[in-house]
């Protein structure tokens, strides 16, 4: 059977009576049993990146620069990574992250140093629609349950959802880390000195919730709510770069992708075009994005388009309230992406001395394609990415 983005979907929910699903809010297996992979990766996987630029360890050849999570066909949330050599590695049954995952869970991943130890940490939600933390770092290379887990922090029980954990603070910890140039804030910007997590996920059809960690803390802390969001799509950030500013994009209600920024500086006076500690609504919009639609951001800010399902990059210049899109937005050059694909994006040195941008999504459900440029310009290259069985 054959289910397009139009039609609706009967399926069984946990009451006593059917639920009817717009087709556009879910993927894979849960339009039709047929489309669950049988091989490679689960189709909707999740997809997660965390750069591990970390110089020492590059250098000596420890440690590859980039780690994809995602979601193998059996269910199991699996880490590859990427060598110094180019090769990707793992992805079989050693590099199990968690075995408890809900199909097509969104993945969200985030790395940093601290005090000479890097640490990592994937997000996912779990069968019973809670969000899991797993943490991971070089002092002890086994992945212990962080304490989101212990919160019994309940999503909205959806297919496709949106979730996103996100650093804030200074640029991913020790000067260890070598990353791709920062985007065009004043690097003499007020920095935050604080330093931590913030989650942002879709809490029902409407609303997200966000949630912070400040470092050193043992548990995380409501902060604020947005409503009038898509809860099916997913959410950007940026919060990692010089000053005091936080960014986060979410969809509207009308397909919209809207940017909101906070500055949490109080050293400066709040006014009422600039205030302070609050949330506001950027002048950027970016309509008719797919109403399931993945967003991401590194250098280079990506949504997928409704009517092509490709996936188009947009450069922002952030300013607060003087934030914009300059330039001319770009497609990024290979295979449409399945309706609805989870996606994820990075930017990493090159072994030229440059950088690349690197694009992960879906295209036939049981791969995952990667999709590589130079941060400047350049040709699209493509590779489907080999997953263990």
């Amino acid at each position: 059977m054959k289910v397009s983005e139009t039609d609706n979907v009967t399926r069984s929910s946990n009451t006593d009576q059917d639920e009817t699903v717009n087709a556009e809010y879910l993927i894979g297996g849960a339009i039709n049993p047929a489309y669950y992979s049988d091989d490679g990766a689960f189709n909707g996987s999740g997809i997660a990146l965390a750069s591990q630029s970390f110089s020492r360890e590059l250098q000596d050849g420890t440690q590859g620069s980039l780690v994809m999570y995602f979601q193998h066909y059996t269910g199991e949330i699996r880490w590859k990574q990427l060598s110094p050599d180019g090769d990707w590695q793992g992805g079989d049954v050693s590099a199990v992250v968690a075995s408890d995952a809900k199909n097509s869970t969104p993945l969200s991943a985030v790395s940093y140093v601290s005090r000479g130890v890097s640490t990592w940490h994937v997000f996912y939600i779990d069968q019973n629609s809670t969000i899991r933390q797993r943490s991971n770092g070089n002092a002890s290379n086994v992945w212990v349950d962080g304490p989101i887990s212990d919160m019994n922090v309940k999503v909205y029980d959806a297919d496709l959802i949106g979730m996103q954990a996100c650093w804030y603070g200074n640029d991913y910890g020790d000067s260890d880390y070598t990353h791709t140039p920062l985007p065009n804030e004043d690097p003499k910007a007020n920095q935050n000195h604080e330093v931590g997590m913030h989650m942002w996920y879709a809490s029902d059809n409407t609303t997200f919730q966000q949630l912070g960690w400040r470092e050193g803390d043992d548990t995380w802390e409501y902060q604020a709510n947005f409503t009038g969001r898509n809860g099916h799509a997913g959410v950007g950030c940026y919060s990692w770069g010089p000053g005091t500013v936080t960014y986060v994009m979410m969809v509207n209600e009308q397909n919209s992708v809207e940017v909101y920024w906070k500055d949490t500086n109080t050293n400066i006076t709040s006014t009422d075009a600039h205030p302070i500690n609050e949330w506001v609504k950027s002048s950027i919009a970016i309509p008719n994005v797919h109403p399931s639609t993945s967003l991401g951001y590194t250098n280079v800010f990506y949504a997928q388009d409704a009517e092509t399902l490709m996936f188009k990059g947009y450069n922002i210049t952030w300013a607060a309230e003087n934030s914009t899109i300059t330039g001319t937005n770009f497609t990024v050059a290979g295979e449409p992406g399945l309706p609805g694909t989870h996606l994820s994006v990075s930017a990493i040195p090159n072994t030229s001395g440059g950088n690349n941008l690197v694009v992960f999504y879906q295209t036939n459900g049981s791969d995952v394609s990667e999709y590589t440029r130079d941060l400047v310009a350049g040709q699209w290259t493509s590779v489907e990415i080999d997953i263990p069985k």
